[in-house]
């Protein structure tokens, strides 16, 4: 089993990312494509780099330099438990592949193991960029002795272990659960984000422990931050107090430990992985179908169901893409309980937060349309879509409507929770009806223009296309920089003319939107892909 269990690995590795494509296609377009989605990556790696490094800077100026390795753990392994929880379910019970692996002479647990260790390596690379650059400043400044840089070896290999195990136990968790339910996918996407809200929910208490820091001198801020991270994530102070202190007992201990759950966690869903996806991918058919009344409908209105039958059928899309209006719902309801001028003392930005709060929830909301991916999740059904005698309007219409349909229930109940908690004038509340609505109107036009020049239909899991593709970075986060970019000019325009400036802003942004959505028109889709 051991060199099948290697063998499926190599093959779960071997193209991580795309490297492959890369790598040896001749396909001068493929390999542009994977060249810009290397670029968009190492662009995202240099920013956090440079996060990274300059906090881990700022600590060591201010004497706390031995809280870094625990800071940054923290900081890592949350972000990997966030990311690999929307995920790992879609990872280990993909169903691409599925049938021809059961066909063959390999153990369950083999795949398991492949799918767990492409998890591992994925985050990995992750710790790396995270925590490489602060040990390595840390390191520069503070001149620790050997035992720090062995200690730092162990420290990165450990981390992704215990998020990537708990990840994958909750993904699990909800994939079994709603394994034998006959919404599969949708009852996946609603428990997955009740996990999310739920953890959210949690770390927002990390707001009320910075307020201690406010409360103690710089001499005892070590100490609370250290007891903030205790709180937070026991083991990260374990191992990061060890890789200060050089301490390489405790940093072998605490590597044994993480390993061992890693691998109790990999032992337990491999017992349950065949149950798990049988009951995924079987269907139960029952014999009283009868014919009913038989309807016509438009063809924009039968494209836009097509849509949202197969926008439903994927868990992992409707948990990425959901996110980003929910979160609009939840911002908008704090703002009934917490006074709206408190919050914009949180922002260094001297704005009448009825003046910020428009441009904040359009966004919110445009975090990761439906529409960036909406041509790539078509997959190898592609040529089927594009060989029908549709017009390429009414194909893009269709995806476009389906975005704004799902967003609108998340707007309405937003803008009147806002409306309660401003109480904005005519103005006001005028600018806070139609900049959102015209910031989600160029997301949904922006995110198919990007898809269109980055399709990616040869896709192993859905998971590469919703969150790895050049078109999720690129497109998914176009109106989100409109937004920022928005605030960032609120701050230069005197109070008389920010009506002339709204204005302006809602003519640009619906004008430039009304032009890309003339130029996809214009597209062949026949010529994509």
């Amino acid at each position: 089993m051991y060199s099948k269990a290697w063998t499926m690995i190599k093959l779960e590795l071997c193209n991580l990312y795309g490297c492959n494509v890369l790598r040896f296609s001749k396909d001068k377009k493929s390999r542009k494509k994977a060249a810009v989605m290397v670029a968009a990556w190492a662009c995202v790696i240099a920013l956090f780099v440079l996060y990274i490094g300059a906090l881990s800077y700022g600590l060591v100026m201010a004497g706390m330099g031995e809280v870094i390795p625990a800071y940054l753990i923290t900081l890592s392994s949350m972000m990997i438990f966030f990311f690999g929880m929307l995920k790992a379910g879609n990872v280990i019970f993909r169903k691409e592949g599925y049938d021809m692996l059961c066909s063959l002479p390999i153990h369950q647990t083999a795949i398991v193991v492949s799918r767990f260790v492409r998890m591992y390596v994925e985050n990995l690379l992750l710790a790396v960029v995270m925590l490489l650059p602060g040990l390595a400043v840390y390191a520069w400044m503070e001149h620790p002795g050997a035992a720090f840089y062995l200690c730092s070896f162990f420290c990165i290999i450990a981390v992704p272990f215990l998020p990537v195990a708990g990840a994958t136990l909750i993904g699990a968790l909800v994939t079994a659960v709603s394994a034998r339910m006959r919404h599969k996918s949708l009852v996946t996407a609603v428990l997955s984000v009740l996990a999310v809200l739920v953890i959210l929910a949690g770390t927002s208490k990390i707001s009320a422990m910075e307020e201690e820091l406010n409360l103690v001198q710089l001499a005892e801020m070590v100490s609370v931050i250290f007891s903030m991270l205790g709180k937070l994530y026991p083991p990260a102070v374990w191992i990061g107090s060890a890789a200060a202190s050089g301490n390489i007992l405790v940093c072998l201990a605490c590597f044994g430990l993480f390993f061992a759950v890693f691998i109790a966690v990999a032992a337990a869903v491999s017992i349950r992985f065949s149950f798990i996806c049988q009951n995924l991918y079987s269907n139960l058919a029952k014999h009283n179908y009868h014919l009913g009344q038989l309807k016509k409908e438009s063809l924009l209105i039968s494209l836009c169901k097509r849509e949202l039958k197969r926008y439903f059928s994927s868990s992992i899309y409707v948990t990425n893409t959901m996110i980003g209006p929910i979160l609009g719902v939840v911002f908008s309801a704090v703002l009934l309980f917490v006074d709206p001028a408190s919050v914009i003392k949180e922002i260094p930005l001297n704005v009448d937060i009825n003046k910020l709060i428009p441009f904040a929830i359009g966004g919110i909301f445009c975090i990761m349309t439906t529409t960036a991916t909406s041509i790539s999740m078509e997959g190898k059904n592609w040529w089927l879509i594009k060989s029908l005698p549709l017009t390429t309007k009414a194909i893009l219409d269709a995806k476009i409507l389906m975005n704004l349909v799902l967003i609108l229930p998340f707007y309405l109940i937003s803008e009147l929770l806002l409306i309660i908690a401003l109480k904005p004038n005519f103005l006001e509340l005028l600018w806070l009806l139609i900049i959102p609505a015209a910031i989600s109107l160029f997301s949904c036009v922006y995110g198919i223009t990007i898809n269109l020049h980055f399709p990616v239909f040869n896709w192993e899991t859905e998971v590469s296309v919703v969150k790895q593709s050049a078109s999720s970075i690129l497109g998914g986060l176009g109106g989100f920089i409109i937004a920022i970019l928005c605030v960032f000019g609120i701050t230069k325009i005197p109070e008389n003319y920010m009506d002339l400036w709204n204005g302006a802003v809602c003519i640009v942004i619906l004008a430039v939107t009304a032009v890309l959505y003339w130029k996809n028109n214009q597209t062949d889709l026949r010529k994509i892909g």
